[in-house]
């Protein structure tokens, strides 16, 4: 699989062709001169959140107002706030884009991935630009609403990734592999793994309901799923297994490395996917130890399998010298005439002996000013394309990953994948493709 290589502007433009007429900008930002401050709000500002703000804040050396900081969590709210000195302060994210939507240029959502679609979709329907923590979604639908804002009101949006123009140099990695491909240094691709040893399940099932913590808006924090008794353990690690907030390892952290592949192959999302995992499923949690093929059907007419494995599982059946499988995570291409293994600190082009004298194109790419900073950027030039993982990029493959864990789920071992109809051949998968909302919260739509 020859490919002629692309500067990033030239590469994003062709990869986003599907949505080129979404480069206007947005109303919001109509009146406002490209060096004025945005106005950010941050939805969940622990955990992942917290990472994102000192992120924001340091890639952009704090020239952005965070105006507004909302968390079901309230030590989490008090002490963020106080750290970033944001005076708006909410844990129920509705009143806050009630009372300052109109002040607002942007919301950067990064709480459980059960509530992601509908902070963000809720965000949008304001003309709102959004960065959403990966996964987009925890369904399907969900995830597709979320790209169809995106699309229609030709917002600013960015996914989750952080590798991608992270600006740590780690990004160099990802860039100079994807250079690599193209240029045709294994020449054709004929399959590719990933991989990661990371867990979600709970070290015992929860049974007896826990007390709520003083400082925990629980209605607040399931959301829009149906009620379901609190038990401490979904606050922890593992609350990104549990199907009510997440779907485990796959959703956690294939998107960082399918992201990868689906770029530097220019994949379209998989005609078929098939799961090999722990049967039975458990009804609480997303189990280990998957293996899911996703194939692709390829402009030439051929199939291309793209293999994830978790949990204690690794890639099989790979000629020995093509590999390293001592790292715990990575992605591995494999050609015809060779492999190139690579993951956040290294790439690695093998037969080693083969490719000793190997001398690398240059760099097209050029250094990442990280992740926040582009979304930034993009919105104060309006356009949306310069979101290298913006949600009309990043949905088809989110989807693909959300259709896997519904698969594990109910122990289908193969689906048919149609995403313009958004079903499988599969009506015990489809079932889980809409969850079904609790009364008294809104979904916004746009279809």
């Amino acid at each position: 699989m020859k490919h002629q290589l692309f500067s990033r502007r030239h590469f994003l433009k062709a990869s986003l062709a599907v949505s080129s007429a979404a480069v206007a900008a947005p109303a919001v930002l109509a009146e406002k001169s490209p060096n004025s401050k945005l106005n950010i709000a941050v939805v969940g500002v622990g955990g992942r959140g917290g990472a994102n703000i000192a992120e924001l804040v340091r890639d952009t050396g704090g020239s952005e107002k965070l105006l507004a900081f909302c968390d079901v969590h309230a030590n989490n709210l008090s002490a963020q706030s106080d750290k970033y000195q944001v005076e708006h302060r909410f844990k129920d994210y509705r009143e806050m884009l009630d009372k300052k939507s109109k002040e607002l240029d942007a919301v950067l959502v990064a709480t459980l991935d059960h509530t992601h679609g509908i902070i963000a979709c809720s965000a949008m329907e304001l003309g709102l630009h959004c960065y959403c923590e990966k996964p987009l979604a925890n369904s399907v639908w969900e995830t597709r609403q979320m790209a169809n804002f995106a699309k229609k009101k030709k917002l600013c949006t960015q996914t989750g990734t952080q590798v991608r123009a992270r600006g740590s140099g780690q990004d160099a990695h990802y860039y100079r592999s994807i250079e690599l491909i193209r240029a045709g240094a294994i020449d054709e691709v004929t399959e590719v793994h990933n991989w990661c040893d990371g867990t979600y399940v709970p070290k015992e099932d929860p049974v007896d309901e826990s007390p709520v913590p003083a400082w925990l808006d629980y209605d607040l924090w399931l959301g829009p799923t149906q009620y379901r008794p609190f038990h401490e353990s979904y606050l922890g690690w593992t609350r990104y297994g549990y199907w009510h907030s997440g779907n485990g390892w796959v959703s956690g952290m294939g998107p960082h490395t399918i992201d990868l592949i689906w770029t530097a192959l220019n994949l379209t999302p998989p005609t078929t996917i098939e799961v090999d995992g722990p049967k039975p499923p458990h009804k609480l949690y997303n189990r280990d130890n998957l293996h899911v093929t996703f194939v692709h059907l390829q402009k030439d007419g051929k199939t291309l399998k793209v293999h994830w494995y978790d949990g204690n599982r690794r890639p099989e059946g790979i000629a020995d010298g093509l590999i390293d499988s001592k790292p715990k995570s990575g992605v591995l291409f494999v050609g015809t005439k060779g492999s190139l293994q690579v993951h956040y600190g290294y790439h690695t082009l093998f037969p080693k002996e083969k490719f000793a004298d190997f001398q690398p194109p240059a760099p097209t790419y050029p250094p990442g000013v990280g992740h926040q900073r582009q979304w930034v950027e993009a919105i104060k030039a309006g356009k949306p394309e310069q979101c290298e993982c913006n949600f009309v990029y990043a949905a088809p493959y989110m989807e693909s990953i959300c259709v896997a864990a519904n698969m594990h789920r109910e122990a289908v071992d193969k689906v048919a994948w149609n995403p313009e109809a958004m079903k499988t051949d599969s009506d015990v998968v489809n079932k889980h493709f809409k969850p079904e909302f609790r009364s008294g919260w809104r979904f916004p739509t746009c279809d």
